[in-house]
């Protein structure tokens, strides 16, 4: 069994928590699916912006089924490193990486994600299924 992961954004937690029982596609939210291929944000923004995952500090639980869903806040500072790269630090970030185009367009997607929470003032989630 597997991991379900979606980031998307919304204008507040409240609004985030619609996304709990079926997900952000379901709650009309913008997303990005992430299925099976990335779990932390802050890892991704550490590795974009050559900083320490330490200094982007974890994700806070928003609502929690306590069986098979969640959603948490993706900290501020990771939206803001993610919404700040550059196309051509992403390209330099796929070729390191040796990453496929399926891998860049998703890449580029939650970098573009996150530049929409920045402009509108919204938080940028984790939606997770077991």
């Amino acid at each position: 069994m597997g991991v379900l992961v979606d980031y998307f954004t919304a204008d507040s937690d409240e609004s985030a928590r619609r996304a709990l029982s079926s997900g952000p596609a379901y709650a009309k939210l913008p997303y990005v699916d992430c299925k099976g291929w990335i779990d932390e944000l802050s890892d991704l923004a550490a590795e974009l912006s050559g900083r320490d995952t330490s200094e982007f500090g974890d994700s806070e639980v928003v609502v929690d089924d306590s069986e098979v869903s969640g959603v948490d806040r993706v900290m501020p500072e990771t939206v803001a490193v993610l919404a700040a790269t550059e196309d051509a630090r992403l390209r330099e970030y796929a070729e390191d990486e040796l990453l496929d185009d399926h891998e860049i367009e998703r890449i580029t997607a939650l970098r573009d994600l996150a530049r929409e929470a920045v402009r509108l003032n919204h938080g940028m989630y984790r939606w997770l299924c077991v």
